[in-house]
C-alpha cells in the first residue's frame, strides 16, 4: 500500500484537518506526493514571479494558516505532457475520496481560465 513520505507527511501538516483527513485516505488507494501545503510570503511571492500562482501574498488559499489549498502530484513524479493523465486520474481518486467523506473540494484542473493540476482547495463555505 502507498504511503505518505517525511516531506510529504511535513507539508500536509501545515493544511486544514479536512484536507488532511482527505489525503490521508486517498493515498490508501493512489501514490502520490504531497508538495506543498501552506506557503509563506517568501514562497507565494516565487511562486507567483515563476508562473506557478495567479496571486501574490497573502491573497492565496495557500497563504492561510492552517492552508484551505494543497498541491499533489502522483509519485513517481515526471512533469512533462504525457504526465497530465496521471493528474486527471489522481484527481479522480481523491474527489471521489472527498465525497464519501463529505468533504466538498475544488481541484485546479477544472479550472477553465488556468490550468494548476497539482492544486486542491477546500470549497469555501457560502454566508447565508
Amino acid at each position: 500500500m502507498p504511503r505518505f513520505s517525511k516531506r510529504s507527511k511535513q507539508a500536509l501538516e501545515t493544511c486544514h484537518e479536512d484536507l488532511q483527513k482527505l489525503m490521508n485516505e486517498a493515498i490508501k488507494y493512489y501514490d502520490f506526493s504531497v508538495l506543498c501545503g501552506y506557503r509563506g510570503e517568501e514562497a507565494q511571492n516565487k511562486a507567483f514571479e515563476q508562473g506557478y500562482s495567479k496571486v501574490k501574498f497573502p491573497n492565496g488559499r495557500h497563504n492561510e494558516r492552517p492552508s484551505t489549498a494543497v498541491d499533489c502530484a502522483p509519485y513517481p513524479i515526471k512533469w512533462n505532457r504525457e504526465f497530465r493523465w496521471r493528474f486527471a486520474f489522481m484527481a479522480g481518486v481523491i474527489t471521489t475520496v472527498a465525497k464519501q467523506l463529505d468533504i466538498e473540494i475544488e481541484w485546479g484542473g477544472d479550472w477553465q481560465k488556468w490550468k494548476d493540476r497539482p492544486h486542491f482547495q477546500l470549497k469555501l463555505k457560502e454566508n447565508k
